[in-house]
This record gives structure tokens, C-alpha cells and sequence, in this order.
């Protein structure tokens, strides 16, 4: 998202797409699992599910809003499908087994895969998205309404009637916390940056000793090119809370300019809160340490952010710059 744009000798990293490997290249015949996580009454999508093999990582991806994920072009044999623990389910590994039905004529197979999310004790005494009870104590019921339309509408991908719905709570009630932060979330997530500020920059008078809004705003006010702005926001949200991965994550990004050696020890506290959550805090760091002439630091960096994420939408870019760098 940021950092890897900002220096010519890492705009490789965003302007070359992830290119397709050739199946027609090899004459292995590769095969593809299919799965779903399942759990009555949670949401489902954004699960992070880890395929290995022998005890090594070989691909992750995150589930739709149905719960499906998708592992392509696989070679014959045993495989588990992990998912992590979060706060609301226990990990599990599910092994399953990818062969070709007539291994006399190989064919590419897909293998289904269910897995069983158990939820943990403590989740299961809370509904999903319980709305903020210090923050909305007067919310009318038309708004209520509206908002749980707009959350039954995001847990079945459905964003833009789920945007709908926030904006019409929000219409019927301007204080309500859960629907602004709702609503800002989607609007970013959709490129919407500019009615993603309006919708979350009151935020910081309704709950003010919140540090979600906050780090929210910092985020949309990183994609406007407003980095002053954003460094005062994920500065307040770090105040409130200094645990979390993200505040420090996007407070690098928007100190990298300005005050790189300040942004670096963000980047590295992010990840140390959570490596996989911060993965991209590896490609600014690979960016500080070339700068300062660090090559084999920013090298390690590149490998540890390939091995965190190989699947990402830029781990092509970033292989073909590690490649640059080593030459």
C-alpha cells in the first residue's frame, strides 16, 4: 500500500503486475484444493488459511465472505490446511491428500476440503458485532435497523448494500459509532477515500478515547496524501492503545519522509506485535537499509516478507526486485 512506491529504486514493486506461471512449461501435472471454513453464526470471510507440507509453509490465502479459499496448482501429495488462532476461533489443521484419480494417466484433480471452526468459550457468550454499549446508548430503532441490515449485508459480500445501510443509520442517527466506523472501513476498502474521512472524521468527538476510529482516519488520511494529519491521528491512537500492530504499521509509513529513523522503529514494533499481520513493514525496512547502504539487511528483509506473504498481490514485484538488488 505505501512505502513500496515512494523511492524509484522500489516503484518495480508496484507498477509490475504478478505474472501467471505457465503450466504449459512443465510437464508435472499439478492439481487444486478447494475449501470452506464453516461456523453457524460467524462471519466468515478474511479467515487466514496456511497450506504446508512436511512441516513447511507452501502457499496462504484469506476466505471470501462465504468462507471459500482456493490453493492452485498443487503437486501430488499430503497436505494440511492450517488457520490460525484469532480471537474468536481456535486454530486448527485439517490433512488431506492430493492425487491424480489414475495415476496411470495423470489428469489435474481438485481435492474438496471442509474445516470446522471451533469457536473459543469467550466468543461464544458474545454476539457477533456487538454494537459499542458505551458509545450508543441512544440509538433509535430505525437506525439499529438499518445498521444490522448493513452487517448481515457485509457477511454476504454484498458492500454496497452494506455502504447503503451505514449511510442510512447514520442519516437517522449522525452520533452512531458503529455504523460511521463500519461505514468508514468499507468506504476505504473500496478506493472511496474522500467520503471515508467524512464519514470517520467524527469520530474523534463521539469516541474519543477510542483507538480504532483513529487509526482508521490515519489510514484514509495516508491515502489522501495528508501525512501530518495522519501522523497526529496514529499518534493519538497510539496514546490510547500501544499494542497494536497497525498504529505502528501506518505511523512508519507516514513518518517515513519526514523522520525515516522514527518510522523505522515503528516498523520494527509492528512487527513484532504481529510479523504476518505487518508483513509490508519488511519492504520498508528493505527500503531503509538500501538506502543506507544495507543490501544484505534489505535482502533479508525481501526474503522474510516473500515467506510471510508469497501469494500477495505484489510478491511477484518484490521477487524481481530482490533479483535486482542481488545482481
Amino acid at each position: 500500500m505505501y512505502g513500496v512506491s515512494l523511492k524509484i529504486v522500489f516503484a518495480m514493486v508496484v507498477v509490475l503486475a504478478p505474472s501467471d506461471l505457465s503450466l504449459a512449461q512443465s510437464s508435472a501435472t499439478y492439481h487444486q484444493i478447494e475449501g470452506r471454513v464453516q461456523s453457524r453464526g460467524h462471519q466468515l470471510r478474511n479467515i487466514h488459511v496456511r497450506l504446508t507440507r512436511d512441516g513447511r509453509a507452501i502457499t496462504e490465502t484469506f476466505t471470501n465472505s462465504e468462507g471459500h479459499f482456493v490453493f492452485k496448482s498443487l503437486l501430488e501429495g499430503d497436505y494440511l490446511v492450517e488457520t490460525a488462532e484469532t480471537d474468536e476461533f481456535e486454530a486448527t489443521s485439517t490433512s488431506t491428500s492430493v492425487q491424480p484419480i489414475d495415476k496411470q494417466h495423470p489428469t489435474p484433480n481438485i481435492q474438496i476440503v471442509l474445516v470446522d471452526l471451533p469457536v473459543k468459550a469467550a466468543a461464544k457468550k458474545l454476539p457477533p458485532r456487538v454494537v459499542a454499549a458505551d458509545v450508543d446508548l441512544d440509538v433509535p430503532k430505525g437506525a439499529l435497523k438499518r445498521y444490522l441490515a448493513g452487517v448481515e449485508a457485509l457477511d454476504t459480500g454484498d458492500a454496497s448494500r452494506a455502504i447503503s445501510e451505514f449511510q442510512a443509520a447514520i442519516a437517522i442517527y449522525s452520533q452512531y459509532y458503529a455504523a460511521r466506523l463500519e461505514l468508514g472501513k468499507e468506504l476505504r476498502l473500496q478506493k472511496r477515500f474522500a467520503e471515508a474521512e467524512t464519514a470517520l472524521q467524527p469520530l474523534g468527538k463521539i469516541a474519543p478515547d477510542k483507538p480504532e476510529p483513529r487509526i482508521e482516519y490515519g489510514i484514509v488520511l495516508l491515502e489522501l496524501r495528508r501525512r501530518e494529519e495522519a501522523t497526529r491521528e496514529l499518534s493519538a491512537a497510539l496514546e490510547l492503545e500501544e499494542s497494536n500492530w497497525a498504529t505502528h504499521l501506518y505511523l512508519g509509513w507516514a513518518l517515513l519522509e519526514t523522520e525515516q529513523n522514527l518510522g523505522e522503529r515503528h516498523f520494527k514494533r509492528a512487527l513484532e506485535l504481529d510479523e504476518r499481520k505487518a508483513a509490508r513493514a519488511h519492504i520498508a525496512l528493505a527500503r531503509i537499509a538500501e538506502e543506507k547502504g544495507q543490501r544484505q539487511v534489505a535482502l533479508k528483509h525481501l526474503d522474510d516478507y516473500l515467506m510471510l506473504a508469497p501469494n500477495a498481490s505484489d510478491a511477484e514485484a518484490v521477487r524481481k526486485l530482490s533479483d535486482r538488488l542481488r545482481k
